[in-house]
């Protein structure tokens, strides 16, 4: 085939084209915000969970966060064009219930997003020094927990719903969101667990660093005389 005759692909078709590209951008979307979310993730794992919160780390969270919201954008940009696609030139797809239970999934992403950016930014940057659970209590650790198992569960949820086209007028949106939530409640289960152990090692090791400085302030004590 020429390259001349390339462009004839798409105009003689512009519906299919429109179709093409957003389904490119959603597409480009879903990889920023789910790759992003998912370094975020290991982040935690791997730095905030296992030593102190720095301001490098805290950084590099800033920025894959603010990746995850333009992902996040772009998928709505994304949906809402699909949705006005599928009302001009498919109405039957409207009716389509995976396609409620994703937008009801974004909807719960964003504000996730929106708990991020308020509450669990703003104490990753008071930890700067510390351990991340240091001086959180039960409530705070499985609220924080619960944020983390949203964000990792519902980025992945879009692709599986995207990835099985089985799914498509088969399972009622209520079906599909009692498995969402219930495995965003075993995530939060094990997450909140981890951080319960995870802060009560932090107070321990805190206690034990003041028990030490008490001993020995008495012999400091001494050789100052």
């Amino acid at each position: 085939m020429p390259l001349s005759s390339l462009p004839s692909l798409f105009l003689d078709d512009p519906a299919e084209a429109a179709r093409t590209g957003l389904r490119f951008l959603h597409f480009i979307g879903l990889a920023a915000g789910l790759g992003s979310a998912t370094l975020l993730d290991l982040l935690l794992l791997r730095f905030f969970l296992r030593g102190e919160v720095t301001a490098e780390r805290v950084a590099v969270f800033e920025f894959a966060s603010k990746v995850v919201d333009a992902g996040l954008k772009l998928l709505w940009l994304t949906g809402f064009g699909f949705l006005l696609h599928y009302a001009l030139a498919d109405p039957v797809k409207l009716e389509n219930p995976k396609i409620h239970a994703k937008l009801l999934v974004v909807a719960v992403l964003t504000l996730n997003g929106l708990f991020i950016h308020a509450v669990v930014l703003p104490h990753l940057r008071r930890q700067t020094g510390r351990p991340l659970f240091q001086g959180m209590g039960a409530a705070q650790r499985t609220l924080f927990a619960a944020s983390g198992a949203v964000s990792a569960v519902s980025w992945y949820m879009p692709v599986a719903l995207g990835a099985f086209p089985q799914l498509n007028f088969t399972l009622p949106a209520a079906q599909i969101l009692t498995g969402y939530l219930l495995l965003i409640a075993a995530m939060t289960a094990v997450t909140a667990a981890v951080a319960g152990v995870l802060g009560r090692r932090s107070a321990a090791q805190a206690g034990q660093a003041a028990g030490q400085g008490d001993a020995e302030l008495p012999a400091a004590n001494r050789k100052s005389l």
